[in-house]
This record gives C-alpha cells, structure tokens and sequence, in this order.
C-alpha cells in the first residue's frame, strides 16, 4: 500500500514537487502522476493507486478549483467516499462546491521548509490518516539533530524524483558576456549553465508567522543581518540580499530558486513574536534534492536576537563543514547589539531605508537610528547605516547649502562606526564613501576601501563599492574583477550590473556595457541612469541617432539633459544643446558642475570645461572622482590645466 497519493493540476507541478520533497523525507512513500509509464493504460494506473493509497492530499490552487481541475475534483470525491482525502492550498482559494465541509491546510507561500507549523500540522493529519488505513503511526521527524538518515522507502522515492527532475535541477543559470579586460564571464546578453560551488547559498526572506504585517520589518530584517554575518566568512559564497529578495513569497520549489541564484543551498525559516519572546526556525535545504541539510528551533528573549543570529551562522558553517576559527566566530557578531529596543529600532530604520520613497521616509528611518543609538552608543552598525541615509539625504534631497552640514554629520558617523568595529567591512566601506562624498579624500578612501576587501570580500556591496571605486580612479583592471564578482553574488541585483556597467565604460568596453545596462533594466524597467548609461555608450561607438533615442527614456532629469546637451550637438542641433544645458543648470545649479564639464568637453570648449571643473572643487562634487577615467574627458587630457586638477584629487599618491 502508497502512504499517500498527491492529486494536483499539471501546472503546479513545480509546486508540488516540493511537498512531494518534503513528505518523502519523512520516510512516507509518496505516488504522483510522475511515475506514469507510457501507455494506454495511464488512466487505470492512476485509478489503482488512488485506490490503495492510504492517504490522499488534494492541492488546491487556482487552476485546480476551476473547471479546468475536473480530475482533481473527481480524485478529490473519490477519495472523500473513501475517507481518506486531506485536502491542501497552495493558493488563497476557497475549495469547490461539494468539498467546503473540509478543513483545508493553508501551505499558500510554504517553500519546502519541515519546520513550519503549517506543514507539521499537514504532516500529524497524514499520520492519523495512514494510521487508520492500517499503517502504523509516525512521529515527526523534526528533531533538531544536523545529520538525518532516510529509510529504505524514502530512498526508493528519492530516486525517483531525481529521474523526473533531470540534470536541470542542478545547473545554476548565470547571466554571462566575456570581459575582455578580465576574460570572466560577466554582464548579461545570454545564459550560461554551470554547476553551484558547494559552499554557496542565499538566505531568503524569513516569513513572519505572528500575523501582523507591521511586523514583516523584523523577520525580513533578520534575514539580512544572517546574510551579512555569513558573508563575513570568506569560506562560504552568499548571495547578496537583493536577490534573495526577488524570492519573497515566491511559489518557486528550491531547485527553481538555486538555479536562479546559483547556489547549492537555502538557509529558509520563520519568525514569530510573542510579547517579549521570538521563536526563530531556521532550515538548510539543498538546492539539489530539495530536503533539509541542518534545522533547529530558537525560543529567546527579544534582546538575545543577535545570539540566535549567531548560534544560525554557526550552524550553517558547521553543517557546509567550513571550519570556524576564532576571528571567525567574533566577525559573526561583530557590530551588533544585546539591547532590544537598539536592535528592534535598528531594524525598523533599515526597513524605512530599504523602502527608498522620498525624504520623509529617510528622515523616519534617521530617526529611528538615533533611537538605536541612545539606547546602545556602542552599536556599530547604527552608527554605519545612520551615515548612509545622512549621505542619502544630502545626494538626493539637500541643495549644496544644507549639504555640507549633511556630509559633515555623515563622516562623523562613519568614523564612530569604524572606531567601535574597525574590522568590520561594512563600516570602513561606510567610511569610505562618508570621506569620497564629504571631502574627496581619495587617499583616505582607498585605505578604508583596502581594509574592507581584507574582511568583507564575499559581501556583494563591499564588492561593487570597492569596484566601482577603483573603476572611478582609473584602476579598471581590478575594479572590474571585484565588480563580476560582485554580479556572480548578486545575480538579480540590478544595481549590481549598473555599477558594472559604469565599470566597462571606464575601460572603454562598450559593448559590453550595453550588455550590462540591458540586463540592469530587465531586472528594473525603471532603473535610474541606465537609459542614460546606454547613450553614453552610444555615443561613445558613434552611434548617435540611436543614442538620442535612449538619453529620451532617462528618467532622471539629470543624466537625461547631460546626454541630450552632448548628443544633440554632436548632431549640429546647437540650439537643442544649449535648451539641454540650460535646463541641466536651472535644474541643478552648482551640484550639476561636474556634467557641465563634461558637455563643454565634448563641445570642445576647454575653457568653459575648466571653469566648471573649478566649481565643481568648489562645490564639492563627487562627480569630480570620474575625470581620470571618464570617456568624455578625453578632449581634455592633453591640457596642463586638467592635468593639475586631476592631480588635485591624489588618485595616484
């Protein structure tokens, strides 16, 4: 006799399989149409199987409710006479007309994980089910033991599985175009398939379990504090945190996900808040076979969250085999808090901050770190997100007046957050961009930036800022490696493959550029600069009917008229170059002297060029820190007058 038999529509099968996975590993045997053989007689073997099965879980989701589900719904009532059926949702769907009488288990967002209350309660009704169709009663096994040995049965089913799945499940997909400068596989004009390294993986997005949507800031914000711990260790790959966001609730089954992201692991799990109390579950599935590698439970007081944070990290490293010494283990946690009101504010402003919106929202998330900060001054990390929403506000919202004061606080706070945790990437790669935007110090960032790639070198963000830092500086060489693999860590990130793309302009790669900035807006139809990336590019090959074109698309108004103001006139629309140019300073006044700069280059006014270059120094701007490698400062290099400025800057020294 099959345990169960899994009746569901053809379409989520991919869904499915993930139940199927899940209940397999439980030492069930599991029958679905799957094991169909060739033949005439399919429908007499699915007829005997739903017959003998002791147990049948009916999926309902919103093809199988519909017309379109007829044999799900006649499975269903087959096995409703023979009391027997145990029905499922995968959608938010009511079951059809005939079944309402059932109390149908929600599995709507579940990914596969054993631990989640919802699927130990669809696990005790299969037990009581196959128990009284003259199986025996099965405890269970979600016990917190990292190592679990499966039957004989579940093997035999596993295997199974592994013959329908094919060789697929187990390729990661990678956007991929050749890098000259380096020869990796880079930006994204095809997909390559290769195998996961077997150190990797991606922590997604924890579900929140307590039913308040007001709380969904503190499990995701969990998810991301794990995700930064572990990418401290350089002996596991992590992908960056927004691509693992791409898969909040997604009906993706594991290996979908891995393939997607590359990796041969998902650390998964749930958080549920209870008063002073958080339950944090945890599970390590393998991308391949999609069962659990490692699972464990944690009950702990608020203000322990970081030590939960920890005891997972170490878990995970332990369960991957990656030896931890001791600097390892201190990294883990290092920046962080024991005080729960600094933590739960700190995670609050992240969220405020992740959000974006307009100033308002960075002002609350500001807020919400000073709170942080009060309640524990020694919170390093606050102290570093606190100087990246002051450099945010002043970049976004500040005109050049109110900025400086902005700058000023921002350096000031990314300096206590280097103070209390030096060796913490994310803090010095804070610091260095504190210094780049508040005094161009360059000598100063690039020491910061060095001492952020010795410790945060499998930190996708330490990756692309460093990368992009050296890109700017004229180092494309090395700026671009930290960049690829920036893109390989973070492979839905659209910002990622905007920064590489900045990257390959710098190196004069222009194709590949293009390439980069395609994908950036496949990922982000709506992604700022890309369009204008694109044009510059464009113009740069010649090719300026179709760079006009893309510079039109630009919703940022100043990459838009910077692009228009070049393009037009190297069209011989003078008129339409000077209307761009007028509008890009009535836009902009002195925060836009670097872009002046550039037009007036390209115009071949050196004069012009040069004197809003001097204001730009005057003013501060950070656009300044492109003028050694930017393309469109070419008709300028040969002026004694733009080789002193640049040597203003101490690139070189």
């Amino acid at each position: 006799m099959t345990d169960i038999f899994v009746s569901y529509k053809a379409e989520d099968r991919a869904r499915v399989k993930s139940l199927v996975n899940a209940l397999v590993a439980e030492g069930l045997t599991v029958w679905w149409d799957v094991h169909i053989e060739g033949g005439a007689g399919w429908r007499e073997t699915i007829q005997a199987k739903l017959d003998e099965a002791a147990c049948v879980v009916v999926v309902w989701s919103a093809l199988s409710v519909t017309g379109a589900g007829r044999f799900v719904q006649d499975e269903a009532a087959r096995a409703d006479r023979r009391g027997v059926l145990l029905p499922v949702a995968i959608d938010a769907v009511e079951a059809p007309l005939g079944f309402g009488g059932h109390h149908v288990i929600s599995l709507v967002g579940w990914r596969g994980a054993r631990r989640d209350p919802r699927y130990l309660k669809l696990l005790e009704n299969v037990q009581a089910i196959t128990a009284r169709g003259g199986g025996s009663p099965r405890a269970p096994t979600v016990a917190s033991a990292p190592q679990r040995r499966a039957g004989l049965k579940a093997l035999s089913a596993m295997a199974a599985i592994a013959l329908v799945a094919g060789a697929g499940g187990v390729l990661a997909v990678f956007p991929a175009v050749t890098c000259a400068t380096t020869g990796l596989r880079c930006a994204a004009n095809r997909h390559e398939a290769r195998a996961p390294p077997a150190n990797s993986l991606a922590v997604l997005p924890f579900a929140n379990l307590g039913g308040d949507p007001a709380q969904e800031y503190f499990s995701e914000g969990l998810a991301e504090e794990l995700t930064s711990a572990l990418a401290r260790l350089g002996s596991i790959q992590v992908t960056g945190r927004t691509s693992s966001l791409k898969f909040k609730d997604s009906k993706d089954d594991s290996a979908t996900i891995g393939a997607k992201l590359g990796v041969a692991y998902l650390l998964d799990g749930s958080v549920r808040r209870d008063g002073a109390v958080v339950r944090v579950s945890a599970q390590l599935v393998d991308t391949k076979s999609g069962f659990e590698h490692w699972s464990e439970t944690y009950d702990r007081a608020a203000g322990k969250t970081l030590a939960v944070q920890s005891g997972i990290a170490k878990a995970v490293a332990e369960a991957l085999k990656v030896q931890l010494l001791g600097a390892d283990i201190v990294a883990i946690s290092r920046g962080g808090t024991s005080d729960a009101k600094a933590y739960d504010d700190y995670l609050r402003g992240k969220s405020l901050f992740d959000a974006g919106g307009g100033e308002s929202s960075y002002r609350a998330a500001l807020a919400k770190f000073d709170s942080a900060i009060a309640a524990d001054p020694k919170f390093a990390a606050a102290h570093a997100v606190r100087a990246r929403t002051l450099l945010a506000i002043a970049n976004r919202f500040a005109v050049p007046a109110q900025a400086r004061s902005l700058y000023d606080a921002a350096l000031a706070s990314a300096r206590r957050a280097v103070v209390l945790a030096p060796d913490l990437a994310e803090t010095q790669t804070t610091l260095a961009t504190s210094l780049l935007d508040a005094s161009l110090d360059v000598p100063a960032a690039k020491a910061a930036y060095a001492r952020a790639m010795s410790t945060g070198s499998g930190d996708a963000d330490v990756l692309l800022g460093y990368g992009l830092f050296r890109c700017r500086i004229g180092d494309t060489k090395s700026g671009l490696v930290a960049l690829e693999r920036g893109v390989t860590l973070d492979p839905l990130n659209p910002r990622a493959f905007l920064a590489l793309g900045y990257g390959l302009i710098a190196a004069r790669k222009y194709p590949q550029a293009i390439a980069a900035m395609r994908r950036t807006l496949e990922l982000n139809r709506n992604a700022g600069n890309a369009h204008a990336a694109i044009g510059d590019a464009l113009v740069l090959e010649g090719r300026l009917i179709e760079a006009k074109s893309e510079y039109a698309l630009e919703p940022e108004s100043w990459a838009r008229l910077t692009g228009q103001a070049i393009v037009l006139h190297h069209l011989r629309d003078v008129r339409g170059a000077d209307t761009a140019l007028t509008a890009l300073i009535a836009d902009g006044g002195d925060s836009g002297a670097y872009q002046e700069a550039r037009i007036n280059a390209q115009w071949g006014d050196r004069d012009r060029a040069i004197a809003a270059l001097d204001a730009a120094f005057r003013s501060g701007d950070s656009g300044l820190l492109w003028m050694k490698s930017d393309p469109f400062m070419d008709p300028l290099r040969a002026d004694p007058r733009f080789a002193a400025r640049l040597t203003r800057l101490h690139i070189d020294g």
